[in-house]
């Protein structure tokens, strides 16, 4: 050791600034307007933490910095300077799921409405990524005031943390209370349009096809209830159901080899509802090539197969997500949080519709 050398004094973090900071975030996160009161100071320091020297200190840093004023009563309000400057550019993170690309189509197109949504309001949106297998990061929480999940995000969000230090908003994801708000897709809904348009069509014997282990996932496993009870209601035999599991696969010509070599195996002679939009794309290409009469002799209905399924031979007839709705929905809910951020979680559900092509 060189004794002439002036030892390092750890240095301790500046608490007035890390108060500063929160109560920043505080402000961002829930919007606050011009002249909305903040919690008075000891609700603060207790709230984040800190002491209450600190806090004052950090609410003299705000002042400083045109983020407050404060009032007669030694209270402080939000400064119009920061509904101007800063509150107008909300910053949004959004979770996929995938690994170069959002991984499922309409999952895809929700993503391009959000950020034509975000740009008219003048909301930040910051789209990532999440592979399949990976858990999700403790960065997610950095530089945002909102923070958007999809389905397979959501599962792994749920697990991994017990509170939220943001609002959390799912994108037709697991139901949580601890969210925000969930908007889904009335999938069960989508199930009877699906059945209800084969009735109307003749069928009289339906195959319902999905990836073996989705049957539990919470889009489809209502599209699957949804279209077992419309076909229940509308008289027909649950005999005359029949549920078939497909091995899921990332590589679509695997997919298409092994329904090929199932429907030369067992042939099939009644109407087919495939829960999933890129399964039904391979499927409807599948019976193409095997000059299967579709639809003289086979009604098709997907679900969400909306641009893929225009490029089927014949055109899929499919259930669609009303991706740009939830998007909307999802944006008009942050802007509107200041006047809905205490109340309880809600559920929004979206109604799905049909696109009627030529494959039914």
């Amino acid at each position: 050791m060189d004794a002439n050398q002036t030892p390092k004094v750890p240095q301790k973090k500046n608490r007035r600034d890390s108060a500063t900071k929160q109560i920043k975030h505080y402000i961002r996160s829930r919007q606050l307007k011009p002249g909305e009161l903040l919690p008075p100071v000891r609700t603060l320091s207790e709230y984040f933490g800190y002491s209450r020297d600190a806090t004052w200190r950090a609410l003299k840093n705000l002042r400083e910095e045109n983020w407050i004023r404060a009032k007669a009563n030694r209270r402080y309000v939000v400064a119009e300077e920061v509904y101007t400057q800063i509150l107008r550019s909300i910053k949004i993170h959004a979770i996929f799921c995938g690994e170069n690309y959002i991984q499922f189509t309409g999952f895809r197109r929700l993503a391009d409405q959000l950020k034509a949504k975000s740009t008219y309001h003048n909301f930040h949106l910051n789209i990532s990524l999440n592979p399949h297998k990976s858990s999700i990061p403790n960065s997610i929480w950095e530089n945002s005031d909102v923070l958007l999940v999809d389905s397979d995000s959501s599962r792994k969000l749920l697990e991994k943390y017990n509170k939220f230090p943001i609002p959390v908003i799912g994108l037709d994801a697991d139901y949580s209370d601890r969210y925000y708000a969930n908007i889904v897709t009335d999938h069960h809904l989508g199930g009877r349009i699906a059945a209800e348009r084969l009735i109307k069509k003749g069928a009289k014997q339906a195959q319902i096809c999905f990836f073996g282990g989705s049957e539990d996932n919470p889009r489809v496993k209502p599209r699957i209830a949804g279209f077992r009870e419309a076909w229940l209601e509308a008289g027909l035999s649950e005999k005359d159901l029949n549920f078939i599991k497909n091995q899921w696969c990332e590589n679509h010509f695997e997919i298409a080899l092994k329904l090929h070599k199932q429907l030369i195996k067992t042939p099939i002679d009644h109407s087919l509802f495939v829960t999933d939009g890129r399964l039904a794309a391979t499927y409807l290409q599948v019976l193409d090539y095997l000059k299967y009469e579709i639809p003289a002799k086979i009604k098709f209905v997907g679900y969400d197969a909306l641009q893929i399924g225009s490029t089927t031979n014949p055109p899929m007839t499919t259930i669609q997500q009303d991706m740009e709705q939830i998007a909307e929905t999802a944006i008009k809910l942050i802007a509107d949080y200041p006047e809905t951020r205490e109340k309880q979680h809600r559920v929004i559900r979206i109604a799905p519709s049909l696109i009627a092509r030529k494959s039914d």
